[in-house]
Parts: structure tokens; sequence; C-alpha cells
């Protein structure tokens, strides 16, 4: 299981006995039987993992990584068309249809299983986000600090952006478990805090340097960018846009947090619940 997996399914989903909920929840209903009918559907883990891989690929730049929206495209966790999907077979033709009218590209190249699949990852987004009020700080700090340091400073390669001594010094103080691993895979996302503690501090913006056919470069914050046009912000404030055409002009993207998502695939579980322990204890 992966680390996005890991957050989709921290508290499980609630059920309809705990939210007082349900389709004709009547008082009552499926007493007797043993078992409490689910708020949500019971997802594939291996298919959410794809779904995420997909979507990251193909939405994530506009809605971003975990769909909660970015500076392109809004966030997808309240969208009537998702809640309403049904096995990608609605989200399937809004995506071959697109949106080109509001900027979004028509995506009639993905497979029916690619569809499914992003489907079934926005579903595991929506249920994490249903479920965030039940998270315990003590479900989160289970893994080993020793092995997250290893992890740390080998296989995870933090160690080639980060110190414990320099800008993670007293981390584990100032931010609470849950905001210490969102931040590890969502550094764009990773907010809040709890008892007092502070909310994490804002990540350096994308830029993105546009390379014109006359061999004029121009570099800025990404303000937008798709297959059709592109806008930065220039170090006066003053946007710039453009039109592209058969992906000219060439745009190159600078991600200062591009190491974070390189390392979702290969992020596990036990590595990221220790990696999480490492920090919470540096103090």
């Amino acid at each position: 299981m992966t680390a996005i997996l890991v957050l989709a399914f921290w508290c499980g989903p609630r059920t309809d006995a705990q939210t007082g909920g349900g389709r004709g929840g009547g008082a009552g209903q499926g007493a007797g039987r043993g078992v409490t009918p689910t708020r949500f559907p019971t997802l594939d883990p291996d298919v959410i993992d794809r779904g995420r891989t997909v979507f990251v690929a193909n939405c994530g730049f506009c809605h971003g990584p975990t769909a909660q929206g970015g500076d392109a495209g809004p966030g997808l966790i309240r969208s009537l068309l998702v809640l309403d999907d049904e096995e990608g077979r609605q989200l399937g033709q809004f995506l071959k249809n697109g949106r080109p009218d509001k900027g979004m590209p028509k995506f009639d190249r993905l497979s029916d299983q690619d569809v499914g699949e992003i489907a079934a990852y926005l579903k595991s987004r929506i249920i994490y986000s249903a479920g965030r009020g039940d998270i315990r700080v003590e479900s989160i700090l289970v893994g080993d600090p020793a092995a997250g340091q290893t992890y740390f400073n080998g296989a995870g390669g933090c160690a080639a952006c980060h110190s414990p001594a320099g800008d993670l010094k007293g981390i584990g103080a100032k931010y609470d478990a849950e905001v210490l691993q969102n931040r590890i895979v969502m550094p764009r996302e990773g907010r809040g805090g709890a008892g007092g503690r502070e909310s994490a501090p804002p990540v350096k913006p994308i830029t993105a340097t546009i390379k014109l056919p006359s061999g004029e470069t121009m570099t800025g914050e990404l303000v937008r960018l798709t297959e059709f046009d592109v806008t930065i912000r220039d170090a006066s404030g003053r946007q710039r846009s453009m039109y592209r055409t058969n992906g000219v002009p060439q745009v190159e993207v600078h991600d200062p947090v591009q190491a974070h998502i390189d390392l979702w695939p290969k992020l596990t579980d036990r590595d990221l619940h220790n990696l999480t322990a490492y920090l919470a204890s540096l103090k």
C-alpha cells in the first residue's frame, strides 16, 4: 500500500449508525444482522493506486495531486459529477467531451479502465475528506523513529534537501503529526494543526521558463499552463500570457517539491509511518 492509500484509509468509512444518516435509514434498520451498512463503497487499494497515477499525470496540474484544487482548476472532492458517478460511466463521458470553453481539453484517449481507476481514486479522496474529523494522533505515530532516520538519510533521499539541524530543527515541536505526514506526501496541501501548534509554512511557488522559437526565454511564477496557453508572473508582478500550438513555445516547469512527488511511487506504508515518527521526534 502506498502513501496516498494510507491517507485515504486512515479512518475508514464511517457508518450510517455513526452519522445518523443513510438512505432510507429508518430506526432499527439492519438490527440483529451484525453488519452496519457503510456510507461509501468498498474500493480496491490497487485500483486506487493506479487511479492516482493516471489522475496525477493527466489532471493533477490543474486540480492538484489530491483533487483538492490547483492554480488552474477547482477541487473535485465536492463535485456532484464525482459524487454521483457510477464506476466512471458519467465521468468518462465528461472527460471525452472536455470543457474547451473553460480551458479543459478533451481526454478522449483515456481507456475505460483508466477512467474507472480515476473514478475510484476520486472516491477514495471523498472518503478521506469525510473521515478527517476522526483522525487521532496515536493512529499516526506508530512508526519507528530510528528506521525513519535511516530512510531519511538513505533510500528516501530527504537529506539531499533537508537537515534536522537546519530547516527541520525543532519541527516535531512546531507541527502536529497529521501536518507532518501530510507534508511528506502532499507538500502543497499539508495544513492545519491542533493544540495551539503552528500550521504548516508556505511552499515556494512553481516557476516556469518559456522558451520562444526566437531563442528568447522568459521565467516567472507559473500561473497557468495548458496545451493551448501559458501564463507566468514575472519578477515585477506583471502577468505574461501567450498561446501554444503543438507544444510551442516550449515550457520548462520547475517545482521546488518535485522530489516529494517523485517519491510517491516508492514510499511504502511502513516508510511513511517511520519517517513521520522521526520528524515528530525532532524537538
